[in-house]
C-alpha cells in the first residue's frame, strides 16, 4: 500500500471511527462473537495465580498464533481493573520449551504495594480467567558462543531466568549469580537446584544479601573472578545496573560486551521545573508539578496513554520540537532540537515544547 492510500486509509478510519485501523474500529462488533477479541493483542487464559517473593507468578496458556520468543524478551500485559483496560510491561521468565511443548508462558510480576495495577492483580484474576498479550519485544539476549557472566537483582532475575531455562546443553562457562533479600524473597527457589545439577559448566551464586551484605561490584570481581573476555548481562534496579556496568569497564570489559535492562528510575535533578507545553491535537497544556513529564502531565490534570513506566515498551512516545530532557534511565542529556521522546522517563532541564496526537487515552 503506497504512503498516500495508506494515509488515505488512516484518516478515513479516523474520521469514521475515531480508531487508526479498521480491525480496532471493528473490535466492538468482532467482540459480540469473540468476547475475548481484543485488537492488537493475543488472549491468553490463565492456568494457575501462584504467590512467591512478593511477586504473582501467572501460568497463561496461548493459542497456536501467539509468536515465539527470544528468552529475555518482555511483553505487554494487558488486564482490566474494575472494568478498566489497564497495561503494564513484564518479561517472560518461562522457558521456549515450554511454550513450544504446551503452549503455555508464564510471568512474574512484582507487586507494588501502592500500584493500581499490580495490587489488583490478585483480585481481579482467577483460573480461567482471560488477560490479553502484546507481542514478544526487546534485544535483551543470551548468546552461547562465549562465556558469560549474568547479574540479577531482585525481580530482575525473571528474564535471565528464562535465559537459563531455555538453555537445551551448555558448552561454555556460564556464571549465574542472583542476589536476593532473605529466603522469602528467592525466586523460583524450587527450579535452582535442578539447574545447577543439568549443566556441569553453570557456576550458579545465590546471593542473600541479608545473610551475607549487599553484593557490590568489588565482592562479585574480588570473590567471584568473572571471565572478563565473555559477555555480561545486568538486570535489576537502576542504581544496581550503572554500578555493576561502570565496574566491568573499569576492569577493561569493552561497552559492546555488556547489556544491560533496569527497573526504577534516576531521582529528578533540576532544581527548579522548568516549563513543560505539551500539545495535544489543537490543545496546548502548559504542565506544572515535578518529575518526569508524564508525571507532570498527570499532576496538571492529564490522563496520557502509558504502559511500562521504566522506558521498555515505547507507548508514551512524544514529539519534542525543542528544549533538553534528561533521561532517567540513564541520566543522557538529549540535545536541544527536534526529536522523540519517552515521557516516562524523561525529565525537563530547559524549557521543553512537545506535541502528541495519539497519546490521549
Amino acid at each position: 500500500m503506497s504512503s498516500i492510500y495508506r494515509r488515505f486509509y488512516t484518516e478515513v478510519c479516523q474520521t469514521l471511527f475515531r480508531q487508526p485501523n479498521i480491525v480496532d474500529a471493528a473490535e466492538p462488533l468482532i467482540q459480540r462473537v469473540f468476547p475475548w477479541f481484543r485488537a492488537d493483542f493475543y488472549a491468553a487464559r490463565v492456568l494457575q495465580i501462584k504467590p512467591q517473593a512478593g511477586c504473582l507468578r501467572l501460568k497463561l496458556k496461548v493459542s497456536r498464533f501467539f509468536p515465539l520468543f527470544t528468552p529475555g524478551q518482555h511483553l505487554q500485559l494487558r488486564v482490566s481493573i474494575q472494568g478498566v483496560p489497564m497495561e503494564r510491561t513484564f518479561s517472560i521468565c518461562s522457558s521456549v520449551q515450554q511454550l513450544h511443548a504446551q503452549r503455555e508462558i508464564e510471568l512474574a510480576v512484582k507487586i507494588q504495594p501502592q500500584g493500581r495495577f499490580t495490587s489488583a492483580l490478585s483480585g481481579e484474576l482467577i483460573p480461567g480467567s482471560y488477560v490479553h498479550l502484546g507481542a514478544p519485544t526487546g534485544d535483551f539476549s543470551l548468546s552461547q558462543d562465549h562465556a558469560a557472566c549474568l547479574i540479577a537483582a531482585g525481580s530482575g532475575v525473571t528474564p535471565l531466568f528464562s535465559m537459563l531455562n531455555s538453555l537445551s546443553r551448555l558448552t561454555v562457562p556460564l556464571l549465574f549469580v542472583y542476589s536476593y533479600r532473605g529466603a522469602a524473597q528467592l525466586l523460583f527457589a524450587e527450579h535452582w537446584a535442578e539447574l545447577q545439577a543439568k549443566f556441569p559448566l553453570l557456576q550458579l551464586v545465590l546471593w542473600d544479601s541479608a545473610a551475607s551484605g549487599r553484593l557490590t561490584p568489588e565482592r562479585l570481581f574480588a570473590k567471584l573472578q568473572p571471565e572478563l573476555r565473555g559477555k555480561f548481562l545486568l538486570c535489576g534496579p537502576t542504581e544496581f545496573t550503572q554500578d555493576f556496568r561502570a565496574a566491568c569497564l573499569a576492569q577493561g570489559v569493552s561497552p559492546t560486551q555488556i547489556s544491560t535492562e533496569s527497573f526504577g528510575l534516576l531521582q529528578p535533578t533540576a532544581a527548579n521545573s522548568q516549563p513543560v507545553r505539551l500539545a495535544l491535537g489543537r490543545q496546548q497544556h502548559d504542565l506544572g508539578g515535578q518529575g518526569s513529564i508524564l508525571q507532570r502531565a498527570e499532576q496538571s490534570g492529564l490522563v496520557l496513554r502509558y504502559g511500562c513506566r521504566r522506558g521498555v515498551c515505547m507507548q508514551c512516545l512524544c514529539d519534542k520540537s525543542s528544549g533538553v530532557v534528561r533521561n532517567l534511565l540513564t541520566g543522557e542529556l538529549s540535545d536541544a532540537g527536534a526529536g522523540r521522546i519517552q515521557l516516562c522517563i524523561s525529565e525537563a532541564v530547559s524549557p521543553v515544547e512537545l506535541s502528541s496526537e495519539g497519546l490521549v487515552v
